[in-house]
């Protein structure tokens, strides 16, 4: 049996490539393992309706983030091919947690502000999927006054397609309303913010800081009880000892000092 992704057109071309029985799996009308009213909830969590050939169940996950659906769906593949009924795929995806550090892992501190740790790795797909999230969990904090940061780093590894791809995802922060964008980093941290200043964030809504430690001295001075901080970027920028900071108290060890430019 071949499990094909059913969304991705380059995937799903490899059923003409196999002599295996293939089943199909994705948000396609066409795929055999398939999710329906795909939602995140007030915490930034996917929701949706799971339908397999034997029948339809909902599934309301821990993980953060709608790109969380698609490797679910490939899970219920598996297992529907396994033997498992849909109601016991749909609770064991509702029960399951992250294995990785730094993978949208979310922290709410004592004074109310909420830290969402996913630096581990970053490309276009898994930026938008986590500007989603973060406004979505942003909805439910504008009770308390609380606002959303975006604490970006580089895509690394993208070539000739780096600047459109830093460009767009800060104009994405704009739209999605995100209240802070903080760009962290050299040429690609400039061009995530010209990106957000092109779509119309003209005032302070965006920041260009240097390195890491400018980014906490930034943060500490003005963060507030209610606001959500994402912090995310490819590995190699270290963004994770943002998040380490902002939590546990301490310093940003092996960061040079930096400044901030709006």
């Amino acid at each position: 049996v071949a499990v094909l992704n059913a969304d991705d057109p380059y995937v799903r071309a490899m059923v003409h490539r196999t002599k295996a029985r293939t089943v199909l799996f994705g948000e396609a009308p066409d795929a055999d393992i398939r999710a329906e009213n795909v939602r995140l909830t007030a915490l930034g969590q996917p929701a949706f309706t799971l339908h397999t050939p034997s029948g339809c169940s909902e599934v309301t996950m821990r993980l953060y983030g709608e790109h969380h659906v698609s490797n679910a769906l490939a899970a219920a593949a598996v297992a529907h091919e396994s033997g498992m009924s849909v109601d016991e795929i749909a609770t064991a995806l509702s029960e399951a947690g992250t294995l990785s550090r730094w993978r949208m892992e979310v922290t709410e501190r004592a004074d109310g502000v909420t830290v969402v740790n996913d630096a581990y790795n970053a490309n276009p797909e898994s930026m938008r999927a986590a500007l989603r999230a973060l406004a979505a969990m942003g909805e439910a904090g504008k009770a308390r006054g609380g606002r959303t940061w975006a604490v970006l780093g580089e895509m690394a590894e993208l070539g000739e397609d780096a600047l459109a791809e830093h460009d767009a995802v800060g104009r994405l922060a704009v739209r999605l309303n995100v209240s802070k964008l903080v760009a962290v980093g050299g040429r690609e941290a400039a061009w995530l913010q010209m990106g957000a200043y092109n779509e119309g964030s003209w005032g302070e809504e965006s920041v260009h800081v240097s390195d890491t430690r400018a980014a906490v001295d930034l943060l500490r001075s003005e963060l507030r009880p209610g606001d959500v901080v994402l912090v995310k970027a490819s590995r190699s920028v270290g963004l994770e000892r943002v998040a380490a900071a902002l939590l546990d108290g301490e310093g940003v060890q092996g960061a040079e000092s930096g400044s901030a430019t709006r």
